[in-house]
């Protein structure tokens, strides 16, 4: 049990990738803090393991209630050893239906709040010596995907802000790394109606999937088992790395 003892926070936890997360997580030992937008109590009943699991609800754009999620951390257990970045909203976006209000609020969610977090987490981490942050790229960033503007460019930003973390945090001990899956078929992905082109979310998945070297669709537990080698010390050495979990969808121009 590689996290045995460690804490990690969670964010967007409560379902698809997120609460993948979560499960390995906690079923390799780790006191797992379920944060998400919603109450995540269905989400905990869903974690097995030998730690303790909290859920919080939490607007990760709102400082003040990132604020709060590092409060209670730290009165539960102490610390956050792991912090995952999962949040995220993925609308269906081109420059002529964008609006600005759209546009802030992808950007908010999906990279401020990376920002957020770690602005409360790191501090403790650098202190301790050891830390593992996670963030959630994308692989579809480095395709020709469409009708994802905000949602694109916000995860090109992740890619790019955990290097930059990772270049700040070198030499403390504390490692940022992200993954960037293929399209997997989240309730998130199947919820959205049909783009520009006509396309649901369900279509896209099975498109991208044909893409893939492995045919296959993406599972969360394909990213989920990629996470728990990064939050390792077998990973003590990777920092500043993209690991595209994607059945070889990026195998050429990554």
């Amino acid at each position: 049990m590689a996290s045995k003892g460690k804490t990690a926070v969670v964010t967007g936890g409560g379902r698809g990738i997120g609460l993948a997360y979560c499960r390995r997580l906690a079923a390799d030992g780790a006191n797992v803090v379920v944060v998400n937008r919603s109450d995540p109590a269905e989400s905990l009943a869903e974690l097995s393991g030998p730690g303790e699991n909290m859920g919080l609800i939490c607007d990760v754009t709102q400082p003040d209630q990132v604020e709060a999620v590092r409060r209670e951390v730290v009165e539960r257990f102490g610390r956050c050893d792991i912090l995952v970045n999962n949040a995220g909203i993925f609308p269906y976006t081109n420059l002529d239906n964008t609006t600005i209000e759209v546009w802030r609020n992808v950007q908010a969610t999906n990279v401020e709040s990376i920002v957020l977090f770690a602005m409360a987490f790191v501090p403790a981490m650098k202190e301790a010596g050891w830390g593992r942050i996670v963030n959630t790229g994308s692989s579809i960033v480095l395709t020709q995907a469409r009708d994802f503007l905000a949602y694109l460019t916000s995860k090109g930003a992740v890619h790019a802000l955990t290097r930059a973390l990772a270049n700040e945090l070198g030499g403390t001990g504390v490692t940022v790394n992200a993954l960037a899956p293929s399209m997997i078929a989240t309730e998130g992905v199947s919820a959205l109606g049909a783009s520009s082109a006509g396309i649901s979310g369900e279509q896209l998945v099975t498109f991208v999937t044909s893409l893939q070297t492995i045919q296959r669709p993406s599972v969360p537990e394909d990213v989920s088992n990629a996470l728990a080698f990064l939050v390792s010390d077998d990973a003590d050495f990777i920092t500043g790395q993209v690991l595209h979990v994607d059945g070889g969808l990026t195998r050429t121009g990554a």
